[in-house]
């Protein structure tokens, strides 16, 4: 290797990343993402779970809505006697009978704010979600013709149905 070629190599700088254009990208990125984005609004339902543990009530109300979801439709008790039974119609539940007789049961009960919905086995989780918003509130319309949404029962525990006849289904 000649003098010339050694002294060249010494006086070469090291090769060097260049990170600029990199950063760049990554901003332009990265604020493309942000904008396009889509936000989503989470929901959160609280309900109340049955528990194993027997805990005294301190004040037992006087009515608590139960809407027992079957194959065959509802049942809306008051925990011992039937007050309705609401019949599938065309294979699927009547969701607005449901909310129409929830929505008289608040007017005679307007202080209770408690309901429980019982399932059957084997009931689909969206029919669940669907008769617990019919429970906890309906649309109305105001004397203006504004549409608005007002509170039936917003505390609802859910469970499981009792067995009819005795037998397990």
């Amino acid at each position: 290797m000649s003098l010339r070629h050694r002294h060249a190599r010494l006086l070469r700088k090291p090769a060097e990343l260049n990170l600029v254009p990199m950063i760049d990208i990554f901003t332009v990125l990265v604020t493309f993402l942000l904008m396009t984005a889509v936000f989503s609004r989470i929901a959160i339902v609280e309900i109340d779970l049955p528990s194993n543990a027997s805990q005294p009530a301190a004040s037992e109300p006087q009515f608590r809505l139960e809407v027992i979801v079957r194959k065959a439709g509802f049942e809306l008790t008051n925990g011992t006697s039937v007050i309705a039974a609401v019949p599938l119609q065309d294979g699927k539940y009547d969701l607005k009978t449901l909310s129409e007789l929830a929505s008289s049961l608040k007017q005679d009960h307007p202080d209770v704010d408690d309901a429980s919905v019982l399932l059957e086995p084997d009931i689909a989780y969206d029919d669940l979600i669907q008769v617990m918003d019919a429970v906890r509130s309906t649309a109305t319309t105001d004397e203006g013709g504004a549409h608005k949404r007002v509170d039936l029962f917003s505390n609802i525990a859910v469970g499981d149905a009792p067995v009819v006849g005795g037998t397990s289904t």
